[in-house]
């Protein structure tokens, strides 16, 4: 196994971004399928995802890329928009350094806004079958010049049902084409389906290690997503940990908690993916050397991490698979100590919680939120908040009847000011019905404010005897 990306002769640009990444060994699939697919061979590579398979496949496309080149140079299938968008990202971070362009085709997006960038050059595209079928039929994408052929997570895409898509697909790319194949398991639509574009293609496969830590506590707290940023500030005084790592999906969360937690008084920095190599250094040295308690941090930015003597890791946002579930509760109870893994999750999301329970065969135990002061005064204020939204939209309301009242008056007003003659008895009737439609809206008044006192006094519950 090579001991370091160095071992695979890749450019300096690309270099450079996996050392951004702070990728620091290749993993078994990596180090085992890199040199293949650098030979130009065709690959079965069977692992599970968060074994690093996605780097295993883009870091010999980005190797092999021709930035100059106008066309398309691969193209990556994927079952989800959720995974397109994130391999998307790891081809521009890992590419930065080569000014590739990277495209992410899936549904739930404009395809206006697909088709203008479709426009400019397009290096590597990712995509779901039924988007690209899409472009593929419009004549707004064409594969006739590709070298590599990526079918990612080719189980998830049979059993979604997109076996006809997928072999259309193919079928519009050269025959003379390198093709990679990634599947957690090998069923006989994903055998048949490599038999019939492969060629003799050699079979990788990577056992996942899916086991905690049997030293850490996992539990989990069901919390309204209005009152996670105040139960989390209400744990952590009362868990008061050592060392903590707290995690969330994306960087604007990430930068959002860490200011929060510095509000309320706790030693707190952030750790993402656009931090400088040296920021992300200094920031970790003073997190090994104890000079702040709680890192927040995103999966990709804690990559690798080890650091002795984190006694508590909090999943804010639950992650998306059970690798990464078991990545960050790994960075706890390390070295034979003690460590406890809490995640904050949705009603909607204990079944997520189960299935990490079932795949990880560790028990996960669901604990009641006990109400601290930050969770109670968060929501006062945001029962105050949403009672004086309500009474600026009643006021509102008011104003635009009264507004539309005066409308009616205004025809009868002007025309008792004029000063022309008239039919006789007409200025009487005018006033008649101006005196008819404010007697109506004074009636309409009174019983509007009769109502409102009604419900009022109905609101006010009678006191008890002491």
């Amino acid at each position: 196994m090579a001991k370091s990306f160095a071992m695979f002769g890749f450019r300096p640009e690309l270099m450079q971004g996996i050392h951004d990444l702070f990728y620091k060994e290749p993993t078994p699939i990596q180090a085992e399928a890199i040199p293949l697919i650098l030979e130009g061979k065709d690959v079965i590579g069977q692992a599970q995802t968060g074994t690093g398979k996605t780097a295993a496949f883009v870091l010999p496309i980005l190797e092999r890329l021709q930035p100059g080149k106008r066309d398309i140079q691969a193209l990556i299938l994927t079952p989800t928009r959720e995974l397109s968008i994130q391999i998307a990202e790891e081809v521009e971070k890992l590419g930065k350094y080569l000014n590739v362009n990277v495209l992410s085709l899936h549904g739930g997006t404009d395809i206006e806004r697909q088709l203008s960038k479709l426009k400019h050059v397009v290096h590597i595209v990712v995509g779901t079958p039924g988007r690209v079928l899409d472009h593929m039929r419009r004549g707004s994408l064409h594969f006739g010049r590709i070298s590599t052929l990526v079918l990612d997570e080719a189980d998830k895409m049979m059993e979604m049902g997109f076996l006809e898509e997928v072999h259309e697909i193919i079928e519009g790319t050269p025959q003379h084409r390198q093709t990679l194949l990634f599947s957690a398991t090998m069923p006989d639509s994903v055998k048949k389906l490599a038999q019939y574009y492969m060629k003799q293609p050699p079979h990788i496969r990577i056992e996942a290690k899916q086991k905690t830590v049997e030293s850490i506590e996992q539990i989990y707290y069901v919390v309204n997503q209005s009152d996670k940023m105040d139960a989390l500030v209400d744990l952590l005084e009362n868990e008061n940990p050592y060392l903590c790592i707290i995690f969330a999906n994306t960087q604007a969360r990430v930068q959002q908690l860490t200011a929060r937690l510095q509000e309320n008084g706790f030693s707190a920095e952030a750790l993402y993916g656009d931090l400088s190599q040296n920021k992300r250094e200094q920031l970790m040295k003073q997190f090994r050397d104890i000079k702040f308690q709680y890192l927040v941090a995103t999966d990709i930015a804690a990559r690798g991490l080890d650091v002795e003597g984190v006694t508590h890791v909090v999943n804010y946002d639950v992650p998306n698979d059970v690798e990464s579930y078991i990545h960050r509760v790994g960075r706890t109870g390390r070295a034979g100590q003690k460590g406890i893994a809490i995640s904050l999750v949705s009603p909607r999301q204990k079944s997520i919680m189960t299935r990490f329970a079932k795949a990880t065969k560790a028990p996960i135990e669901e604990k009641l939120l006990v109400v601290g002061r930050h969770l109670d005064a968060g929501r006062r204020k945001r029962a105050e908040e949403r009672e004086a939204y309500f009474a600026q939209l009643r006021e509102q309301k008011a104003k635009e009847q009264l507004k539309e009242k005066e409308k009616q008056y205004a025809p009868i007003r002007e025309a008792l000011k004029k000063k022309i003659k008239v039919k006789p008895g007409y200025k009487k009737k005018l006033a008649r019905e101006l005196e008819s439609l404010k007697t109506l809206y004074e009636k309409n008044r009174r019983r509007q404010e009769a109502m409102a006192a009604r419900k009022a006094a109905k609101g006010k519950k009678p006191r008890g005897r002491g």
